[in-house]
C-alpha cells in the first residue's frame, strides 16, 4: 500500500537567502517621499504615466482606481557593469487626492549587480536623480512671475 509523502516544509528565511544568493543583485535601501500636486488626481495620473513613460519604465501595475503604479527601469543589454547605466531602478506610486489637489507617495529603491556593491553611490545618484525628473513632470515647480 502506498502512502502519500507531504514534502517536508522548508523554511522561509532559508528560502530569501538562497534566492537572493541565487539572483547575483544586491538592493538599496528603500526611501519614501510624499509630494504635494497642485492637480486633480487625474491629471496627476496622467503625469505621472507620461514621466515613467519618458524614463523608460516597464509598468507592471497600473491600477488607477486604486491609484497605484509599481514600474521598474531596467538596464539595457549593452550597460557595462560598474557604470550607471547598470543600475535598476524600482518605483511604486501612490496618488491620492481630489479635483483640487492631489499628492504622490513614492517608494524607490535602486538594484544592481553584486559587484557594483562597493560603489552604492553611483546608483543611488541614479535613483535620485530619476526620482526627481519624474516629479518634476508631475509636480512642476511654479512660474514665478516678476
Amino acid at each position: 500500500m502506498r502512502r502519500p509523502v507531504a514534502p517536508r516544509p522548508v523554511p522561509c528565511l532559508l528560502v530569501l537567502l538562497l534566492l537572493g544568493a541565487c539572483t547575483g543583485l544586491t538592493a538599496g535601501p528603500e526611501v519614501s517621499a510624499v509630494t504635494p500636486v497642485p492637480a486633480s488626481r487625474d491629471s496627476a495620473w496622467v503625469r505621472a504615466k507620461r514621466a515613467l513613460t519618458a524614463e523608460v519604465f516597464t509598468l507592471d501595475v497600473q491600477d488607477s482606481v486604486a491609484g497605484r503604479i509599481t514600474a521598474m527601469r531596467y538596464p539595457s543589454a549593452t550597460a557595462k557593469v560598474g557604470t550607471v547605466a547598470a543600475c535598476r531602478v524600482r518605483l511604486a506610486l501612490t496618488l491620492e487626492g481630489t479635483r483640487e489637489g492631489s499628492q504622490v507617495a513614492s517608494a524607490s529603491r535602486w538594484i544592481a549587480p553584486e559587484s557594483m556593491a562597493a560603489k552604492p553611490e553611483l546608483c543611488e545618484q541614479d535613483r535620485r536623480e530619476t526620482l526627481d525628473r519624474i516629479l518634476l513632470v508631475v509636480a512642476p515647480a511654479p512660474v514665478v512671475n516678476q
